[in-house]
């Protein structure tokens, strides 16, 4: 019992620094989201984990939207450039949560992060959108396995 304890303390820890510290991803450009920021997935990242699949994707802001978002986000954003988003989509359904994130700015340093290990906020994948677009890049390669 003590063993899967530390066990699963290690896993949490292990996950909690993965989510927060920006790795050499091979970042994809697949879509402009309606805003016009730019999109990317990194496609080395795609992972299936008990029927969910994971994806980090990152989202770097269009500079006529910065201002408007670091005012809602706050000062402590005043240098924010883009956002990296781990979410899990369960291909057989369509749906997708968002599980992680993390806010850097211009310099690639950290500003924020936040990860929900049991969070359970699935919302339904619309056609003609750029979380679509991003079901197909994961669940399609899938079904042609």
């Amino acid at each position: 019992m003590k063993t899967v304890c530390i066990l699963s303390l290690y896993f949490l820890i292990s996950l909690t620094f993965h989510i927060c510290v920006s790795y050499g991803a091979d970042w994809q450009k697949y879509d402009e989201d309606i805003e016009g920021n730019f999109l990317y997935a990194d496609k080395d990242s795609i992972t299936e984990i008990n029927g969910i699949t994971q994806v980090w994707q990152k989202k770097v802001y269009y500079k006529d939207n910065l201002f408007r978002i670091r005012q809602i986000l706050g000062e402590k954003y005043y240098k924010l450039i883009d956002k990296i988003t781990l979410f899990e989509i369960h291909c057989p359904t369509k749906q997708y949560q968002e599980r992680a994130f993390a806010y850097y700015d211009s310099n690639d340093r950290l500003i924020d992060c936040h990860h929900d290990e049991f969070k359970r906020d699935w919302k339904k994948i619309m056609p003609y959108t750029d979380m679509a677009l991003l079901y197909r890049i994961c669940c399609m390669k899938e079904e042609k396995k």
